[in-house]
């Protein structure tokens, strides 16, 4: 059983983890002295760092709601979703405990070099924590130290300008890249090391560059305050540079260790290993079967639990060939090609993310045997999620899942840096190599075309697919940097803030959530080719006699979640929820909670809000 390492400080100084006061004096546990007299006691203050990532139930779950995911709700993807009176993530206790400690980090008993380890671990934490608040709201208050009066002035200060939040965090994150001590990768992949620190600037400058980029000209908070300290190249400069430094002198390296079979490879093994790959997990989040349970199975594969998050029909589409050429859905005739065909000779990993026509699992006997999508109650496409779930349905009817979630991986870095040399037009054949080659070979792809890139050169021609998936970008090596992020990325919760980030949101709201094939009606189908009928698609009153147990009722009518849109050569499954969805620009950014503007009126609302 693996040790229980985080999230369990023997402290409490106080910390204020929650809520919205800065001001709140510590209710002390253990004397502020004798914490901090002591590398024990800082190390062990340093653990509570760690609150501020996901839980293992959470953190599989970061891409609800994105365009490429179909679910039984239209959940965060409508107006009002959230409202100037329901906005709840303004939370600023977390920063509290961390500027608590660099405040009070100061004793001379402890070597230097310790004190500034722990602190650039402390302003990492603090970078990590203004990411998301930049990310959420914009500009907000750049605030590093403890409010122990509430006639302090800075309680009520104003919103700062994102160039200050952008040099705050650079100057945390550089010096945690300085001072930081940990640079092994093996030690414990669960806990932050310099590389994590790099990761971390790579990711926010790469934001904030195709943020300042590609939002120029809207009304959200460049035009209102400027952002002028840094131009879009300088910050994809940086976040190359940061990522460039990991590649050549981090101990990561993409893990290629298992060969792929029957919906199973090396890059699924990241997601379903019980302790995370130091090879490429660059901090993984911990999850035990008795002390902290994860949830993939339930949330996935249970009929009652979870809004059945399935993959669209659209993203599927965006997947190569094993060859790199483009997957072209019809068949010589003009009919669409059935579920075997499409999830054949394709990069594996499709079918290393959805149960496709080779997926096994194990069965209540414990032995393995092909399985397919489970349409009634479970897949709202077809196309049903595996990217975290364990293959045995013994794991499926609780939180019973023991697999570390990766959290950060070294294919962000790869890509990472392969979209700021795109962004910056100086992707050489070399780059590509490095980046996008890399992750296609590990894939399994074997070559490409002008349109797609090889394994070795870039793209020099914008392939018409992906270039429908995301209007208005010509250039061809972003087309297919986007396309590998996409598909690399899946459901480790960058969707909504790469889309935010390129001003594509309305991805949201034109995906039509549509899902497989479906030869014909009314009569059993063996959808993954194993000679087992796995569905019966009705429109019946009742299903056919013998087929109720895997009937699924399609009809027409709007308030049916589950249709069909009639194609050449039979259906293609549509999931009705999606209609409705909406995502003004506004939405952009979260809005500043009124009570919270009520307390202080210094801090300006987003603009719609």
């Amino acid at each position: 059983m693996k040790a229980y390492k985080y999230l369990v400080p023997v402290i409490a100084l106080g910390f204020a983890t929650t809520g919205c006061n800065m001001n709140e004096e510590p209710k002390s546990a253990a004397s502020v002295e004798m914490v901090f007299s002591s590398e024990k006691g800082i190390e062990t203050y340093a653990t509570s760092f760690y609150n501020a990532l996901p839980s293992p139930a959470d953190a599989m779950k970061l891409d609800a709601t994105s365009d490429y995911g179909a679910k039984n709700s239209i959940g965060g993807m409508e107006v009002g979703a959230y409202t100037v009176n329901s906005s709840t993530s303004w939370s600023w206790g977390t920063l509290r405990n961390i500027n608590f400690f660099l405040e009070n980090n100061t004793s001379a008993a402890i070597p230097e070099r310790v004190r500034n380890n722990y602190n650039g671990q402390a302003r990492m934490w603090r970078a990590y924590f203004y990411i998301d608040k930049l990310i959420q709201y914009g500009e907000v208050p750049w605030i590093d130290k403890v409010f122990n009066s509430p006639e302090d002035p800075d309680l009520y200060k104003g919103r700062d300008t994102r160039d200050v939040i952008i040099k705050n965090i650079i100057e945390d994150l550089d010096y945690a890249i300085e001072n930081i001590t940990e640079k092994n990768a093996t030690a414990n992949a669960n806990y932050i090391n310099v590389w994590t620190a790099y990761l971390l600037k790579s990711r926010i400058c790469l934001f904030e560059g195709t943020w300042r980029k590609y939002h120029a000209n809207d009304e959200l908070d460049f035009a209102r305050t400027g952002c002028t300290e840094y131009t879009p190249n300088q910050l994809f400069q940086l976040a190359a540079d940061a990522a460039k430094a990991v590649m050549e002198n981090g101990p990561y390296s993409l893990y290629t260790g298992k060969a792929y079979a029957n919906g199973r490879g090396a890059y699924r093994e990241l997601f379903i290993s019980d302790a995370a790959v130091k090879q490429e997990v660059m901090l993984g989040i911990q999850c035990d079967i008795t002390l902290r349970k994860g949830e993939a199975n339930w949330w996935y594969n249970s009929s009652t639990y979870g809004p059945h998050l399935s993959m669209t029909r659209k993203f599927a589409k965006s997947y190569l060939n094993i060859d790199g050429t483009p997957y072209n859905e019809f068949n010589a005739d003009g009919t669409y090609k059935d579920f075997v065909s499409e999830t054949t000779d394709r990069d594996t990993r499709l079918n290393q993310t959805i149960r496709a026509c080779d997926y096994t699992r194990k069965n209540g006997q414990g032995a393995y045997e092909p399985t397919s999508a489970n349409f009634t109650g479970h897949s709202m496409t077809g196309y049903q999620f595996t990217k975290y779930v364990m293959d045995d349905v013994a794991c499926d009817d609780g939180a019973k899942n023991e697999n570390d979630i990766p959290f950060m991986r070294y294919a962000e870095i790869l890509l990472n840096y392969a979209e700021a040399k795109a962004e910056m037009g100086t992707m050489s054949d070399d780059d590509w190599a490095n980046t996008i080659g890399a992750l296609r070979k590990r894939a399994g792809i074997t070559g490409g075309t002008a349109q797609t890139g090889t394994l070795t050169t870039k793209p020099t021609q914008a392939e018409p697919y992906i270039a429908s998936y995301y209007p208005g970008v010509t250039d061809p090596v972003i087309l297919e940097v986007r396309r590998d992020r996409s598909i690399e990325l899946c459901l480790e919760g960058f969707r909504i803030k790469d889309l935010k980030r390129w001003g594509q949101i309305d991805l949201f709201t034109s995906d039509p959530w549509e899902g497989v094939f479906i030869p014909s009606l009314n009569t059993a189908l063996d959808m993954n080719g194993d000679g087992v009928d796995d569905v019966c698609f009705y429109d019946t009153e009742a299903a056919p006699d013998g087929l109720a147990s895997i009937g699924l009722y399609i009809g027409t009518a709007k308030n049916n979640k589950i249709n069909v849109v009639s194609v050449n050569g039979g259906y293609i499954m549509k999931n009705n929820t999606g209609e409705g969805r909406s995502w003004p620009e506004r939405q952009y950014l979260y809005p500043i909670p009124e009570v919270v503007r009520q307390l202080n009126p210094n801090l300006s609302q987003n603009p719609g809000w």
